[in-house]
């Protein structure tokens, strides 16, 4: 099996579950315990988020055997990343990377500004969420599609990395983009490495006979007031 090295998708919003518990869960709520006002709230908000979505997604393979990964970086092709060690151990064993980028577009995020600039403020936060939320888990469809592909030929994947996290800079965004088509998946960089939509995600993900993915530990990052963290948290 060849592997193709541009693979992008369109999603519909059925593929991505969300629901009230889980957005309590987020907001850093135990079950039970949101009041009724947030509860309310996001009941009110689910029902229209899939018309606020434009999802798309994306990944680049890089060629097999031209990326070299050492105690504290990734290489390939004269482009180094300076992931940090935590990031780079968990990809040792990998015979390439993939790239990848996910987002659910502007909507989202031009909903939750409209109402936090009025006088919905509780709204506008929960949209916010709900879109942070949102594109985790379309990152996680990614990752199911990126499995199915390269089982014909036995990988597997690790984890996913974005920078950002476990020591990797967020300037880095530029060195990953400079591996995918200008605008890919409709995302674009500031010349500060912010994603614009901003409802998007980016990162590396390992690809080989000998990888594994590990249970998310948060103990291994530094970012406090990350909202996985919470999530996490009650599992």
């Amino acid at each position: 099996m060849d592997l193709k090295n541009i693979y992008e998708f369109s999603v519909d919003p059925g593929e991505i579950s969300l629901d009230r518990t889980l957005i309590e869960r987020v907001l850093g709520y135990k079950l039970g315990s949101a009041p009724e006002e947030v509860s309310g709230v996001i009941a009110e908000v689910l029902p229209h988020v899939a018309t606020h979505m434009q999802i798309r997604c994306g990944f680049s393979v890089l060629p097999k055997g031209k990326v070299r990964i050492a105690d504290d970086a990734v290489s390939c092709n004269g482009t180094t990343f300076a992931t940090g060690s935590i990031i780079a151990k968990r990809l040792r064993r990998s015979q390439t990377i993939a790239l990848f980028v996910a987002t659910v577009g502007p909507g989202l995020e031009t909903w939750s500004r409209e109402l936090l600039s009025g006088s919905d403020l509780l709204k506008g936060y929960i949209v916010d969420t709900v879109g942070s939320e949102a594109v985790e888990q379309v990152a996680d469809w990614l990752e199911v599609k990126l499995a199915e592909i390269v089982k014909p030929i036995s990988w597997k994947l690790t984890n996913r990395y974005s920078p950002g996290y476990c020591g990797w800079s967020v300037a880095e965004q530029q060195k990953l983009f400079s591996f995918l088509p200008e605008e890919f998946c409709g995302i674009r960089l500031t010349s500060t490495a912010l994603m614009i939509p901003i409802k998007s995600v980016s990162g590396v993900i390992g690809l080989g006979l000998e990888v594994r993915r590990e249970a998310y530990q948060c103990s291994i990052c530094d970012m406090e007031d990350c909202f996985r963290r919470r999530v996490n948290a009650e599992d």
